[in-house]
């Protein structure tokens, strides 16, 4: 990959960060008004979108138009074969595949071109900055890369998300980085470790999570344990980093300069589901793309740090993870974190809906007695799902899930697909 680009689009996304709104919309119609043509001339799959709608590019003028075009998602996506959804623009074999698994179970394979793979890297770039770092600092990132050669010139090391906490210890320590990237589990697992036995431990500038939502309490346990500022991004591997902190940690900056983020109701109106287009992505686009994350809209107007991106105020979870109950409702995953999270002496849970009554919830009590807890626990469910659900309250000493897998607070195991 070229250095000279690299940088060109570094710079470039580093400088569109601090445009003011009205600026960031005629960019985004602009990039948009590109995207849509190249994807009708060279996408079978988007020229059939837009003919059988009775579209045409010119039609979409602002990316508020956007919603005149269906929502397209992973499964449709999965029924076609690669010449239908990926570029004719693009040489064989001049793409680059990354595949996920992601919300349908079924891996899912994307095509990135290097022009979006230089943009990737800006935003991961971008995010890292703004929590301090700066090319020449030492960099420890935990991350299910654990074949990935550190990067000695960039002053990065990686290990891995499977190492025990007691060897990821002795790397902190050992390499001593100015900040510390990786997945929350990883992140938590080590975090707990030092608080728990008072270990000597390295304190970074800053710390920087990823992969799952990043709770209060789990903040506070990551400030306690490296004694540093604490910043957390979101990022889907089709898109790209989304959204990223800064210091004043009032929501999430989206990254509005290359992806319009869309907040759709969803259909009991109770919550958003996060739709979105990429902007940078010619290879193999995505348009009103249903990412299955449900999300909450930020403040408005510009933050305090002098961005005027639009912000995201956190991920709720996934749509999948929405709790179906019996007379056809879904209830966000949020409602349960929210009300349990009152709760005094849980410090961890998680709730898994095993089927359309039948729940468990997973907890962590610092109580010994766990009558009450129990009580308590067992009327939230009840509450919000009906006095026919019932519950079943677990209580264990470890949540972790197995290595390589995220933590979801509260997950639903019932099979369902994510649909427009």
């Amino acid at each position: 990959m070229s250095i000279v680009a690299t940088a060109r689009t570094m710079h470039r996304l580093n400088r569109s960060q601090w445009l003011d709104a009205d600026s960031i919309r005629a960019l985004q119609t602009r990039k948009l008004k590109d995207l849509l043509n190249h994807a009708y001339a060279t996408v079978p799959y988007y020229r059939t979108l837009f003919d059988d709608t009775g579209l045409t590019p010119d039609d979409i003028r602002s990316p508020e138009d956007l919603t005149r075009l269906p929502v397209t998602t992973k499964a449709t996506l999965l029924d076609l074969p690669p010449d239908q959804i990926v570029s004719s623009a693009f040489p064989p074999g001049s793409l680059i595949s990354e595949t996920t698994s992601g919300s349908t179970g079924r891996p899912f394979t994307m095509r990135f071109d290097k022009p979006f793979q230089r943009a990737r890297n800006a935003l991961f770039m971008r995010a890292l900055t703004t929590a301090g770092y700066r090319l020449g600092k030492r960099l420890m990132l935990i991350t299910a890369d654990a074949g990935k050669p550190s990067r000695r010139w960039l002053g990065w090391r990686y290990a891995s998300i499977e190492d025990a906490p007691e060897r990821l210890l002795g790397q902190l320590n050992a390499f001593r980085p100015n900040v510390l990237y990786g997945c929350m589990t990883p992140l938590r697992q080590l975090a707990s470790l030092i608080v728990e036995s008072g270990a000597d431990a390295h304190r970074p500038g800053a710390v920087i999570s990823t992969a799952e939502a990043l709770d209060d309490r789990t903040r506070r346990l990551l400030k306690q344990a490296f004694g540093a500022d604490i910043y957390d991004v979101y990022g889907l591997t089709e898109m790209g980093l989304v959204a990223w902190e800064c210091a004043q940690h009032e929501g999430y900056h989206l990254a509005e300069d290359t992806t319009i983020v869309e907040f759709t109701p969803t259909d009991d109106g109770q919550h958003h589901s996060l739709v979105m287009t990429n902007l940078e992505l010619m290879g193999m686009p995505l348009i009103r793309y249903q990412t299955g994350d449900l999300g909450v809209p930020g403040p408005t107007g510009t933050c305090g740090c002098g961005r005027s991106l639009k912000r995201l105020s956190r991920v709720e979870g996934r749509l999948l993870d929405s709790v179906l109950l019996a007379d056809g409702r879904t209830i966000s995953p949020y409602r349960f974190t929210l009300a349990i999270e009152q709760v005094p002496g849980i410090s961890r849970y998680q709730v898994l809906q095993d089927d359309i009554d039948r729940f468990v919830v997973r907890a962590q009590s610092d109580y010994g007695d766990h009558t009450e807890t129990s009580a308590r626990l067992t009327a939230i469910i009840a509450d919000l799902a009906g006095p026919n659900a019932t519950v079943e309250i677990r209580y264990e000493d470890d949540l972790d899930p197995p290595a390589g897998r995220k933590f979801r607070v509260v997950e639903s195991r019932l099979a369902r697909t994510v649909s427009a």
